[in-house]
């Protein structure tokens, strides 16, 4: 059987995280046609080291997990270098928003400036492994495939471009200025072949690289339909109310923006019983309201954020930055209403093709669609035919394995 190796900067089903969520999806249903390996650090959460995973081999569903230890090359001195190589990317993101990045880099495709600083950044980065790039080195001619994930972390900017002729990148990319590195044109114009979540996605993507990036598709991803938990267990364990809006995912100041005072505005202007149910990791910089209009679960286990999706009058999705968004597909495969940030390009096609959500443009437009979303029950309807639909034509796993498999097939 074929050996294939996904490259991840964490993994396991303990690890808390979208990337790490969607490497796992692909990992495991592969495995009926692979030898399926995942090559990533011993970190488990970011910023404690404490809880890390053990160095070594180990197996988990079907897949092999070769963790290698995180040691940056002169990572006390990386927030110095962060700084340094600031230059190159405020460079190419003017250029971008100068209109001019696409032209420069189909015309002179190899960038050079800067990119040793930015490549002492990658490699001083708390996740950096020396070792894992050495394992690549050695034995990548020992695998059919190597799937790199995430563009912004040193196992990917750094690996992708060691074996490029049989490297896949998924690069899960979204407007960030990361994303600007000169160090990235490498990796996004050498691999043998890019794997897109979204035509959003790519279209990013080809406005920084332009015609010399690497040859792309859309792949995708599907939804893991976890069993939920018992109801009625879950509401009193949480204390859910009857009727909530949902948020899915980290509670941090980024993540969330200003969800809450918004929505407390739109109590003050509507009434009514609905509520705020915030589910994810809490950062401690959040703080709690007074009122019982919203309500902070914490971490929940899959099968109960099943079940509390499932329930949800309607979720949200504040994020401007989103490469797929699992949650919101999940969301309308259950026939729940969803509401996102209309920044997101992303989201915003998802509402567009789909017929099944809607986004806002400003905080007085989220109020207004809130309301809409809660109130109109002929919409309601809609939505809950359209999502299961759109999901299935675009996202199930009987579209995405078969189109991933004939990627790697063909390296």
């Amino acid at each position: 059987m074929k050996r294939i190796a996904f490259i991840i900067i964490r993994y396991g089903k303990e690890v808390n995280g979208g990337a790490e969520a969607h490497c796992r999806m692909l990992a495991e249903r592969l495995t009926p046609y692979y030898d399926v390996e995942v090559l990533t650090t011993t970190m488990r959460v970011f910023d404690d080291r404490s809880q890390d995973f053990p160095e070594g081999i180990t197996i988990e569903n079907k897949v092999t997990i070769r963790r290698f230890s995180p040691r940056p090359i002169n990572g006390e001195a990386h927030r110095q270098l962060y700084k340094r190589a600031k230059r190159t990317r405020r460079i190419r993101l003017w250029l971008r928003r100068a209109g001019l990045l696409s032209l420069i880099s189909s015309l002179h495709p190899d960038w050079t400036s800067g990119i040793e600083d930015e490549r002492r950044t990658f490699e001083s980065q708390p996740g950096h492994s020396p070792q894992m790039m050495d394992y690549i080195r050695d034995h990548g001619n020992n695998y059919q495939a190597l799937l790199f994930m995430n563009y912004y972390f040193s196992q990917t900017v750094l690996g992708a471009t060691i074996a490029p002729e049989k490297s896949i990148l998924i690069p899960l990319a979204h407007p960030n200025h990361s994303l600007y590195y000169g160090i990235s044109v490498g990796m996004f114009t050498r691999v043998a072949h890019i794997a897109f979540n979204t035509p959003a996605e790519e279209r990013l993507c080809r406005r920084i690289f332009g015609r010399a990036m690497a040859p792309g598709s859309i792949v995708g991803c599907g939804i893991e339909q976890v069993e939920p938990a018992d109801w009625e267990r879950v509401r009193q364990r949480y204390a859910l109310p009857e009727r909530y809006i949902l948020y899915l995912g980290r509670v941090t100041r980024q993540k969330i923006g200003r969800i809450i005072p918004e929505f407390l505005k739109y109590k003050r202007k509507y009434g009514g019983d609905v509520k705020l149910v915030l589910v994810g990791g809490i950062d401690p910089e959040i703080e709690r309201p007074d009122s019982g209009e919203v309500i902070l679960t914490g971490f929940v286990d899959d099968a109960e954020k099943s079940a509390i999706i499932r329930h949800a009058a309607l979720l949200i999705n504040p994020s401007a930055q989103e490469s797929l968004s699992l949650l919101m597909l999940e969301a309308m495969q259950n026939r729940i209403p969803v509401l996102v940030n209309g920044q997101s390009e992303v989201m915003k096609d998802h509402c567009r093709l789909s017929g099944a959500a809607l986004w806002y443009n400003n905080w007085r437009d989220f109020r207004r669609k809130l309301h809409r979303l809660l109130e109109d029950g002929v919409l309601r309807r809609q939505i809950a035919e359209r999502g299961p639909a759109y999901v299935e034509k675009y996202y199930s796993w009987e579209v995405i394995i078969p189109r991933l498999r004939a990627l790697i097939e063909s390296l």
